[in-house]
């Protein structure tokens, strides 16, 4: 497998966790499986996942993760030019596969239609939960999807949800609160805790319309951690509907589908080009429980 180095920058951190902040296609299991296999390497040796990458340290990479082609699978593309492509995805369809295996998921149908991704495990320069649906940005080139993932991290790129949540959410509120691990359940994020890790997260939260059993809300995310709209919501006493996770199984969904959309990306001026923002409107599914301004 052709492989590239990269050059870690930023806090120490455990192996598994920067690599899938650095490539954030991949599950969990898919990175143990590279790790154990030998195909991440630190200082060109085999580790643990749990060996501390440092700045300045040198992780090599596989080039790409055998993705299988999906053209069968329909893809609406919201943007394109020769660097980047911008996709509407359905809510309940994963946007990556857990497994390289696995093949009915949006990487899969980019790599089909953008071969070119081949090279960047489906090129993804973000993450959108299964049950999310809205605007995923991919990159074609290895050039621009490190640019695209530095902006991610500098927190240059505006991001803007739609969400459907129950009761009558604020009018406007900040949620300002760190979030950690479930320590009982890894796939669960929590307010954060003495003791526990924890990320800082900021969500700033307008309400557009409300029938007083439901209400349409617009969130900006100055930060981006795992379920971070989510949880938000949920500690505000407003769950989305549909996210069994965190504390709303509504059965106005599909199973698998929760009322998040992405609605909006923002990117700045960079290398060279314009700003650019890629707007998805609220999904079909979505917009028939919406309640009317």
């Amino acid at each position: 497998m052709e492989e590239r180095d990269v050059v870690a920058s930023g806090p120490s951190e455990r192996l598994d966790r920067w690599l899938r902040r650095e490539l954030p296609g991949l599950s969990r299991r898919l990175v143990r499986a590279l790790i154990d296999d030998g195909s991440v390497r630190l200082e060109g040796r085999r580790v643990g996942k749990g060996a501390l990458v440092h700045a300045g340290m040198r992780v090599t990479l596989p080039m790409s993760v055998a993705l299988a082609p999906n053209p069968a699978m329909p893809l609406t593309i919201l943007y394109e030019d020769p660097w980047l492509v911008a996709v509407d995805k359905p809510g309940g369809l994963p946007s990556h596969p857990l497994d390289p295996r696995e093949h009915a998921t949006v990487a899969n149908a980019l790599l089909a239609r953008f071969p070119e991704t081949a090279a960047l495990a489906g090129g993804l320069t973000h993450r959108l939960d299964a049950g999310t649906s809205g605007v995923l940005l991919a990159a074609r080139s290895a050039e621009t999807w490190a640019t695209m993932r530095a902006a991610f991290h500098a927190r240059a790129v505006g991001k803007r949800y739609l969400a459907l949540v129950a009761g009558i959410a604020p009018r406007d509120a900040t949620v300002d609160l760190p979030l950690s691990h479930a320590p009982a359940d890894r796939r669960r994020m929590i307010v954060a805790r003495p003791g526990l890790r924890s990320w800082a997260a900021v969500s700033t939260i307008h309400r557009l319309a409300t029938d007083g059993v439901t209400s349409l809300v617009s969130i900006a995310m100055e930060t981006g951690v795992t379920h971070q709209i989510r949880v938000h919501l949920a500690h505000l006493g407003h769950p989305i509907l549909g996210d069994a996770l965190y504390g709303n199984p509504t059965g106005a969904l599909a199973p698998g589908r929760h009322a998040l959309h992405a609605t909006e990306l923002a990117l700045p001026a960079l290398d060279g080009r314009a700003p650019l923002t890629i707007r998805s409107p609220l999904a079909p599914d979505l917009e028939r429980l919406a309640p009317r301004p």
